[in-house]
C-alpha cells in the first residue's frame, strides 16, 4: 500500500473533475431553488393566515341580528332623511 503524504501526486481526469464541478453547481443551485421556494410559501401562509384571521374576526364581532353598527347608522340616517321628506310634504 502506498503511503499517503504531502508529496503524493494525486490525479484524476479532465472529465471527471469537470462532471464533479457541474455536479456540486446544479447541487448549489437546486438548494437555493428549493430555499427560495420554501420561503415564498411560508410567507404566502402567513398572509393567508392574516386573512383567516380577520375574518374569524369579523365574524365573531358580527351582531346576532345580523345588524353591523354602520348598519346602525346607515339605518338612522335613513330615518331622519325620511322624516325630512315627511315634514316637507313629500
Amino acid at each position: 500500500m502506498p503511503e499517503l503524504n504531502d508529496s503524493t501526486v494525486l490525479s484524476i481526469p479532465l472529465r471527471n473533475l469537470i462532471a464533479i464541478i457541474v455536479a456540486v453547481a446544479v447541487a448549489v443551485i437546486g438548494y437555493f431553488e428549493i430555499d427560495e421556494r420554501i420561503t415564498m410559501l411560508e410567507h404566502q401562509k402567513a398572509r393567508l393566515q392574516l386573512d383567516v384571521d380577520s375574518n374569524a374576526d369579523w365574524i365573531e364581532n358580527w351582531e346576532s341580528d345580523g345588524i353591523l353598527p354602520l348598519d346602525v347608522e346607515q339605518n338612522m340616517k335613513i330615518e331622519h332623511l325620511e322624516w325630512k321628506f315627511e315634514k316637507m310634504g313629500f
